[in-house]
């Protein structure tokens, strides 16, 4: 090989064309040097260990003229060509993005210093940044396109790089050598000066390239990352946007898009660990997934928390297939998710939490004060105390309807809400509201459904399961089955305290207990119940105020029905939570609550019938002769109270009957000497129907003992069972036979004492009074009838037509003058022992038959019961009439009668 020669024209020429000089012996560089767009630093560079990518892309950008034509053709069909300089957008969206970037606000011109970290050949070039700002408004599928275009301008650039590589590299392989031969030659010449320059100036020009060729470099580094990261997110991109896409499913609810991607993820991740592909990034972007997974899955929990068992569909296990979040739906998320979880449990025991909580206050806790304010309104609304008898409007109202004739106790159930004031059936009302909570609002939508749930999610839940989800799942086991028995037995024994509290406690129980919650809240301790007492239906805190007992025994029925049919129906059922501890609250407690209710109807009758004396006027009674409307009102008002409280009684406890049946009768009892008692009240209050309010209260006795009572009987032997019909020795009808006579007693003690006095005065002084009567008879004359006579019938003839102006039932007027006739008699008798002339001897003998004459036609018109004896009478008058001529006395009888024919005819006539 030719050695270089500086001397010689060409090698000086080659040399300086070579290093770009003007002059071997340069002195500064900007004048003596010829500027270049490509310079390497090929003192401290092999270029044979140059990357083939990297020196393409070098001498890419060094290309001759003739590779323009290549370049501008290539340019033409890729849109990222497109812009000015090196503002050009590498993805091809924007035509000059430091245009976009002042247009946004984000630089002020190119003067900015940030305007680097947007250019791609600028060390601080950040292409997150990049793509954050300039392309923020771009979809992934957008940016996929402008990695497309990023990839085809490269692509279309790879033959011209290939060309210059070709054409250029081996050739500058050459001349590099040829140029260290040279170099050495200089370097043994004497051209020491020439070299020393030559050295500073390729020193120089070294520097300079490599100011040029480092960023350059850097920039084809960031190209090559940001090739491998496009196609590791290419390769990687269903894992990458794993979580954001999971957050995208989360919103829009699509569980079964959510798991299966989760699912999908899974099976990558656990490849990619398998491999050992250990990568912080990929760990990165599955904790995010999991974070992801998490908060839904806490969301459902948050949601599960959250429902309330009420308002939980009864039909759900109808619903299973349902897109709604009910809990179902929402549980199966949950073991999808994380098969190994046990959200049933948890929510189970959520929910019994909430019932408890419920229980204990609220939904079913009587709202004490409320209940005890209506209380204190009504009694004083009423103006009634405890344990008076209280003429309430509504007594009238219930006595005015049981009196009617027209009254059938089958009309009772559309009737008893009217025959109490507003206010009372409104107090009447906050208590069936109360029941129909606890009921349906308790027990049937709450603790029922609970059963129903936990039956549900031990059995059933399980087959709604992926195969996946059922082999690893944890199931509800018998321990916690158990552990679900003692919440449910805890419900129902809570619900049965309220339950029985409410029925078992006086009215002082309910003042105490609403003073206890007011102080203690939700842990307050109900005092224990005090004692009731049948004959006090104050006592019984539950009986609104100044109801009547028709009111009070329907609601009560309406009551118990609703609550044993509720209770009933779990202690029948074979539901998995039920045991025998269960079964016995439920029995002790509805034994309990019916006795209760039973013994409180009782006490309301009782009270009742002692005031419906007190509320009859004492009028006749239209459709019972000789009766006041009592009469009418106390068969319709038993027949009721007997078939309602046959409705009542549920038949668990036998001995219940007979507390009615003892109660019916005594209330009988009461009522029988109630209208006894009154009688002198009456009196006082109008002395002039003294007579009246007697008899004919002789007549209510009697009607209701030999009427009433028997019907009465009848219908509670048809109910109950029993035989009470047959018992004629009940102590009723020895009470009810005394009450009569007594009160018969009383009232005929005046017109007994009237007629004695007659008989007794007339009579003692009958000698002076018959003096001369026998000389009569000589003369034909007539003898009259003596005045203790005449105005003893008379006095009879008087009351029977006061009696009967009073419409008091013919039969006992009938009975008044019986009994007055048999008093007449004996007085009669009594005075005949006295000492009496011949003439009065002969007067007392035409008195005498005259009056048996007068009984014989009475007793021929009576009823047998009403017929008098008058054999007594009959001896006396054949001891005096023997001693005349009976033919005289029968002729002045004779007489008599005639003469006192109307007076006579009203005697002997009813």
């Amino acid at each position: 090989m030719r050695t270089m020669n500086p001397e010689r024209a060409e090698d000086r020429a080659l040399l300086m064309d070579f290093y770009q000089l003007k002059t071997l012996s340069p002195k500064q560089f900007d004048k003596d040097t010829i500027p270049s767009t490509f310079k390497i630093d090929i003192s401290n560079e092999n270029l044979a260990e140059i990357p083939k990518e990297i020196v393409n892309n070098l001498l890419g950008d060094n290309s001759t003229e003739s590779d323009e034509k290549m370049k501008t053709s290539s340019a033409k069909n890729n849109t990222s060509s497109v812009g000015k300089g090196s503002y050009v957008d590498p993805l091809g969206f924007k035509s000059n993005i430091l245009d976009e970037l002042i247009d946004k606000d984000i630089l002020d011109d190119t003067r900015d210093p940030q305007i680097g970290k947007f250019m791609v050949d600028s060390k601080l070039f950040n292409p997150r940044l990049f793509l954050s700002v300039v392309h923020s408004d771009k979809s992934l599928k957008e940016l996929l396109f402008g990695i497309k275009n990023l990839e085809n301008d490269i692509e279309s650039k790879k033959p011209l790089l290939q060309q210059l590589i070709t054409n250029n590299f081996e050739r500058t392989l050459n001349t590099k050598n040829s140029l260290d031969k040279v170099f050495n030659h200089f370097s043994t010449s004497n051209l020491n000066a020439e070299i020393s320059d030559l050295n500073d100036a390729l020193s120089s020009s070294s520097n300079s390239a490599n100011q040029m060729l480092n960023p350059i470099l850097l920039l084809l580094s960031k190209e090559k990352d940001l090739t491998n990261t496009v196609s590791f997110i290419k390769e990687n991109r269903s894992f990458i946007d794993l979580p954001k896409k999971l957050k995208r499913y989360v919103d829009e609810d699509d569980f079964d898009s959510v798991l299966k991607e989760y699912e999908l993820g899974f099976l990558f991740f656990q490849k990619i660990k398998s491999e050992k592909n250990v990568n912080p990034f990929f760990d990165k972007i599955w904790s995010n997934v999991k974070t992801v997974i998490e908060q839904y899955k806490q969301s459902m929990i948050d949601d599960l928390t959250n429902t309330r068992i009420d308002l939980i569909n009864s039909n759900f296990k109808l619903q299973l297939n349902s897109k709604k979040r009910n809990f179902v739906v929402l549980l199966k998320r949950i073991v999808e998710l994380d098969p190994a979880s046990t959200p049933m449990k948890t929510f189970v025991k959520s929910q019994y939490e909430n019932i408890i909580k419920d229980l204990d206050k609220g939904l079913v806790r009587i709202d004490y004060q409320d209940l005890n304010n209506t209380r204190n309104a009504v009694l004083k609304a009423s103006g009634s105390e405890n344990g008076n008898i209280n003429l309430s409007v509504n007594a009238f109202k219930l006595f005015s309807q049981l009196a009617s004739p027209s009254y059938d106790n089958e009309q009772i159930d559309s009737l008893y809400e009217r025959l109490d004031s507003r206010m009372v059936i409104s107090l009447w009302e906050f208590f069936q509201l109360y029941v129909e909570t606890v009921t349906e609002g308790v027990i049937g939508n709450k603790i029922i459904k609970f059963e129903s749930m936990v039956e549900f999610l031990a059995h059933d839940f399980v087959k709604l399961l992926s195969e996946k989800a059922r082999q690893v799942s944890r199931k509800i086991d018998e321990k916690s089955i158990a552990e679900m028995k003692q919440f449910f037995k805890s419900m129902m024994k809570k619900i049965c305290d309220r339950l029985t509290f409410l029925f078992e406690s006086t009215t002082d129980d309910l003042n105490k207990a609403l003073l206890i919650s007011e102080k203690d809240g939700h842990s307050a301790v109900f005092p224990k119940p005090g004692l009731r007492n049948i004959d006090d239906v104050s006592t019984y805190g539950f009986v609104t105020p100044n109801s009547n007992s028709i009111t009070t025994i329907c609601y009560c029925v309406k009551f118990f029905k609703t609550l044993s049919n509720k209770l009933v129906s779990i202690k029948n059922q074979k539901f998995i939570l039920n045991t025998p501890e269960v079964n016995s609250i439920v029995e002790i407690t509805l034994t309990g609550i019916n006795k209760n209710i039973i013994e409180g109807c009782i006490a309301a009758m009782k009270h009742d019938i002692q005031s419906a004396v007190y509320i009859d006027n004492m009028e006749p009674n239209e459709s019972v002769e000789g009766s006041t409307r009592i009469t009418t009102f106390s068969l319709n008002f038993y027949q009721t109270f007997v078939a309602k409280i046959h409705e009542l009684h549920d038949g668990r406890d036998q001995t219940i009957v007979e507390l009615i049946q003892h109660h019916l009768l005594q209330s009988v009892e009461l009522l029988l000497k109630n209208i006894a008692q009154n009688i002198d009240k009456l009196c006082d209050s109008d002395p002039n129907r003294f007579d009246y309010y007697y008899l004919v209260s002789i007549y209510n006795i009697r009607h209701i003992t030999t009427k009433v009572l028997p019907l009465i009987l009848k219908s509670f032997d048809m109910n109950f069972k029993t035989k009470l019909t047959t018992k004629k020795d009940l102590e009723i009808y020895k009470i009810s036979d005394s009450l009569e006579s007594q009160i018969f007693v009383d009232y005929m003690k005046e017109p007994f004492a009237n007629i004695s006095k007659i008989i007794n005065l007339g009579m003692a002084d009958i000698n002076v009074r018959s003096q001369n009567v026998l000389s009569k008879t000589s003369t034909n004359d007539i003898v009259p009838a003596s005045p203790f006579l005449l105005s003893s019938i008379n006095y009879i003839n008087t009351l029977k037509s006061k009696l009967y102006s009073f419409n008091v039932r013919p039969s006992f007027v009938l009975d008044i003058q019986s009994a007055l006739i048999t008093k007449l008699q004996k007085k009669i008798l009594e005075n005949l022992s006295s000492d009496f002339t011949k003439d009065a001897q002969y007067q007392l003998s035409i008195d005498l038959m005259l009056l048996v004459t007068l009984l014989k036609k009475y007793n021929s018109k009576a009823y047998d019961h009403n017929k008098v004896e008058t054999s007594s009478l009959e001896k006396a008058l054949t001891k005096l009439s023997s001693k005349f001529d009976s033919a005289s006395v029968e002729k002045s009888v004779h007489e008599n009668l005639s003469l006192n024919y109307i007076q006579f005819n009203s005697f002997i006539s009813d």
